[in-house]
């Protein structure tokens, strides 16, 4: 089995994670907005915990994808797609990557600042090692802010990207991206 990319295809191990990745970022996306509309706080402790541990999960996938991202050769586009298009793309995947190990390090840290901890389904916790500190926690909320801002533009990118070889170009990428062999 091949466990790492090559100029021809992805291997099963980058598109499970990617896939992995994806749910795991939409799942936390919903349990935030279930979160916001529950009101009892009885109902928004577990579904936080729940929320930590996908986050968790999403930290520890998207360190293996990082490091396999930037050390591992990444296929060859399908079709023949414009340079520029092909620097972007490239690049966008990458700041995606690296942003879903610094987001999750971000939230980390600032509910450290605020004096929480972490808490996970099971009544396992995160340790906060940082300081209660309203001041960082500001500071950290910012950053926070600033890279969310950038991982959406990033990710409205890439799904805009997918979109487009799919429905426009109707190339092959989804099907690569599925674990299909494509020709290119």
């Amino acid at each position: 089995m091949q466990l790492k990319d090559n100029g021809l295809r992805f291997s099963p191990v980058t598109v499970v994670t990617h896939w992995i990745v994806a749910c795991s970022l939409l799942a936390i996306f919903a349990l935030q907005l279930l979160i916001d509309q529950v009101s009892s706080a009885a109902l928004q402790q577990p579904l936080g915990r729940v929320q930590n541990l996908l986050g968790l999960i999403l930290f520890l996938v998207s360190i293996y994808r990082f490091w396999a991202r930037i050390t591992s050769y990444h296929p060859l586009p399908v079709g023949t797609p414009n340079p520029i298009e092909v620097i972007v793309s490239r690049s966008v995947a990458v700041a995606l990557a690296l942003a879903m190990v610094l987001l999750p390090i971000a939230v980390w840290a600032s509910r450290a600042a605020a004096g929480e901890v972490l808490q996970l389904p099971g009544g396992m916790w995160i340790p906060a090692l940082l300081p209660a500190n309203p001041t960082l926690k500001h500071v950290v909320d910012v950053l926070f802010d600033i890279g969310a801002s950038a991982f959406l533009a990033g990710l409205a990118l890439h799904v805009f990207g997918a979109l487009k070889n799919h429905f426009l170009l109707k190339n092959n990428t989804l099907k690569r991206m599925l674990g299909k062999h494509v020709e290119l």
